[in-house]
């Protein structure tokens, strides 16, 4: 006697449909309450009431660096985690993938907000201010894995050639060649008289990030382009995930860089910030790019589900 084929059934059980409506509403209202701490942390910052006082020059490079992220914080990036948990609350397939830059660019910059001051050097009083730097750090991770877990490439259409090549190609190669910046200036702070400003100012700014960049940054663009290549499911999600990320972080570097100027800081220039801001835009537009790339087959999958009731 043959055995019968086996029918699985691919319908959502209630068990999942409520499992689903958990997470989307746990990651929209952690987005509404990222952005938020985000705007609570600009008003309260160098740039609002100045309660916030970090124990750093204040008239150096690494405070207009941080004017520039608290500016660029609450324009850019609290509008985009409101849109984002509009979407994810309404339960579009792209709210997953909005969602995540906004989150990975908080779990990014915090960091440096904390381990970057020299609090036995110079006067302030970041410290009393630790649980927001802290909430927002949770926050920024948390949602960035509840959006992780919202994606799901078996609902895209098989990668064409615009997504292949942006996606799997431009974005990380721009990463890597980005990223070699710190080759000399890994060689330049290891000396004995480091020049750059930022540097002698707060050098915890500079190895977080470098830490982050080349630890976390670098060798996810090496995993996309391997995973591109060899058509793997997951490398999909490496790829939207770091277009993501960099789709913000390169006008944040450009917002830092034009402060830096518009402030005379010692090292910055016209030219300087031309050119990270076009790098700036670059990253941006290859981000909204594949994000494009994904777009029809995430508007199929949602009218295929408003169909299914």
């Amino acid at each position: 006697m043959s055995d019968l084929p086996i029918r699985h059934r691919t319908y959502e059980t209630p068990y999942t449909r409520t499992s689903a409506h958990t997470l989307a509403r746990l990651l929209g209202g952690g987005l509404l309450v990222l952005a938020a701490l985000l705007v609570a942390g600009t008003l309260l910052g160098p740039v609002g009431f100045a309660a916030i006082r970090y124990p750093i020059p204040g008239h150096g490079a690494l405070m207009s660096q941080l004017v520039a992220l608290d500016v660029f914080s609450v324009a850019i990036v609290a509008p985009l985690a409101v849109c984002a948990a509009v979407l994810v609350l309404r339960r579009h397939p792209l709210g997953g993938v909005l969602a995540l830059a906004p989150s990975m660019y908080t779990a990014y910059m915090v960091p440096q907000y904390v381990l970057g001051p020299q609090y036995l050097r110079y006067d302030g009083n970041s410290e009393a201010f630790f649980p927001l730097q802290l909430a927002l750090f949770v926050l920024g991770w948390t949602t960035a894995l509840l959006a992780w877990q919202q994606i799901d490439p078996a609902t895209w259409t098989p990668p064409g050639r615009r997504e292949r090549l942006t996606g799997g190609v431009l974005i990380p190669l721009l990463a890597i060649v980005t990223f070699t910046r710190y080759a000399p200036a890994i060689l330049d702070v290891a000396g004995t008289h480091p020049s750059a400003a930022d540097y002698q100012e707060g050098p915890g700014y500079f190895w977080t990030i470098a830490l982050l960049d080349l630890g976390v940054g670098l060798p996810a663009a090496v995993a996309a382009i391997a995973g591109m290549r060899h058509g793997s499911p997951w490398a999909r999600k490496v790829a939207l995930a770091l277009s993501a990320w960099l789709a913000l972080i390169g006008p944040a570097v450009a917002a830092m860089a034009i402060s830096a100027w518009l402030r005379d800081v010692p090292g910055a220039s016209a030219g300087q910030a031309a050119t990270m801001t076009a790098l700036g835009l670059l990253f941006a537009g290859l981000g909204l790019t594949l994000l494009t790339a994904v777009r029809p087959a995430a508007s199929r999958a949602r009218h295929k589900e408003c169909e299914n009731g």
